[in-house]
């Protein structure tokens, strides 16, 4: 039996198995999932290709998992779509991207070489190369003859083959390039773009972006976009940048800035964070079927608690995220159809409190709003996932400008996100899953990832304050499938 089938079979006699996964953010349907790869609209449909190990909910040698939907919500999955079964990607079909060529779905990917896997890791016995599948139908893909396609062959010296992967794959004016990250013969990292003309055939074009300080080993899962006229670097750093490093412990940035693709020059002119959680990682980009920009990440980290093994699952999608920029800044905003999956329950205007709490009974999934103007009350705070003895909290600190986050759920510790309000009127909104909180501040200015699991356990919404404050609207509606 080959390792496709072998991993299908699996999937379908023992998926029933699973439970309490979320109710509206992705998660692979038995197993461990992380990156997302191949995110894309194709024939109608937006495709989810996944970092994805069926038979245990911790990682190990990556296949691709493979799931469509229309509406981020519901989702069909597929048969995998890749399984590590040619010699040069033994190890594992690592992170990549897709592309549409001539109505066929082409998939990069890297191919990985580590006897250990990474447990024990030995730098001479590990190789990535990046190779190629493609498919007629979207769902059942072949692995090109002559993989892998971008190899030592392409690589120019001073960079290190053990280190060489997440292909990202763009089409601009008739030609095709690929960034990848990589890292240099002074260990730290870059991202670097090839060229082609099929997709088959790659020549080196240049370094587009290095590393900033001297630890930053590898800028992981880069991605490049072009929104309103501006060209956006995405990457997700190892380790992070120091800038961040008490905000967040895995740092997914974006740089704002111009990419002359004739030259193989990017000239950046603005840094910032994606996420101020610490939970998302390793988003993709694809264009949508509007042609907005739409993004998607992990909604996990490496060295987070794992929920219990009785789950049967590990790992989740965050909400796509709708992306723009306005007055120099990358806005971020939910793009999920409210209409069919979330009712309204609570709508209140100008609602005090002071020394006391409101309470949104339910289920306590789905989606809060909330407007205020520190005018009216700088501190209150957010308790979600809501039971007798545990809760998760935000706590809204306008009067210092910020917003702390702690959960009895995790070990995430208190989480700071500084520079948060405006003088005037201030929105909130959470997007609460089962095992997950996704904060979007004033439109998506600054956005945060929350997960942890066995958050489900608590129903209750609450809002309390202890010094009076206002709330000029507070805004509940529960997710129903």
């Amino acid at each position: 039996m080959n390792r496709l089938q072998k991993a299908n079979d699996y999937i379908q006699n023992n998926k029933a198995k699973t439970t309490n996964r979320p109710y509206f953010h992705f998660s692979p349907g038995i197993g461990w999932m992380n990156d997302p790869n191949g995110f894309s609209f194709y024939k109608g449909k937006y495709h989810l290709f996944y970092q994805y190990y069926p038979y245990d909910i911790v990682w190990n040698d990556m296949h691709w998992g493979h799931a469509v939907t229309e509406d981020f919500v519901t989702w069909e999955y597929l048969p995998v779509a890749l399984a590590n079964d040619k010699a040069y990607d033994a190890n594992g079909c690592f992170s990549g991207s897709a592309i549409e060529k001539d109505g066929n779905l082409y998939l990069m990917y890297t191919g990985h070489i580590d006897p250990n896997l990474g447990f024990d890791r030995d730098e001479r016995e590990v190789a990535e190369r990046q190779c190629i599948a493609f498919s007629e139908d979207g769902v059942t893909f072949k692995k090109y003859e002559q993989n892998p396609v971008i190899g030592e062959k392409q690589l120019p010296e001073g960079y290190l083959i053990c280190d060489f992967r997440d292909p990202k794959v763009l089409e601009v004016d008739g030609v095709y390039y690929c960034v990848l990250a990589v890292r240099n013969a002074e260990r730290r990292g870059e991202i670097i773009m090839f060229q082609s003309t099929n997709l088959l055939d790659w020549t080196f074009h240049s370094s587009i972006y290095e590393a900033k300080f001297e630890d930053n080993l590898l800028l992981e899962c880069p991605d490049l976009i072009r929104i309103d006229d501006k060209d956006v670097l995405l990457f997700s750093e190892m380790p992070c940048d120091p800038e961040y490093q008490e905000v967040v412990q895995n740092t997914t940035a974006y740089v704002i800035g111009e990419m002359d693709f004739k030259k193989g020059i990017f000239t950046p002119e603005k840094k910032g964070l994606l996420d101020y959680g610490q939970t998302f990682y390793a988003p993709q980009s694809t264009e949508g079927k509007d042609h907005e920009r739409l993004l998607i990440g992990w909604m996990h980290r490496w060295h987070q608690t794992t929920p219990p093994k009785e789950y049967g699952f590990n790992g989740m999608m965050s909400l796509p995220r709708k992306l723009t920029i306005q007055n120099g800044k990358l806005m971020q905003q939910a793009a999920i159809n409210h209409e069919f999956y979330f009712k309204q329950t609570v709508s209140l205007e100008n609602k005090v409190l002071q020394n006391a709490a409101f309470d949104i009974e339910g289920e306590g999934t789905g989606y809060l709003k909330l407007n205020f103007s520190p005018s009216r009350g700088k501190n209150f705070t957010i308790e979600l996932h809501k039971s007798a003895e545990s809760s998760t909290r935000i706590h809204v600190d306008a009067e210092n400008n910020r917003i702390f986050y702690e959960s009895d759920y995790g070990n995430q510790g208190i989480i700071t996100i500084n520079d948060c309000f405006r003088d005037d009127e201030n929105t909130l909104e959470f997007y609460v899953d089962l095992h997950s909180v996704e904060l979007f501040i004033n439109g998506g200015e600054k956005v945060a990832t929350f997960t942890a699991y066995d958050q489900g356990k608590g129903k209750t919404v609450s809002i309390s304050a202890e010094d009076k404050i206002e709330l000029t609207h507070i805004y509940f509606e529960e997710f129903c499938l």
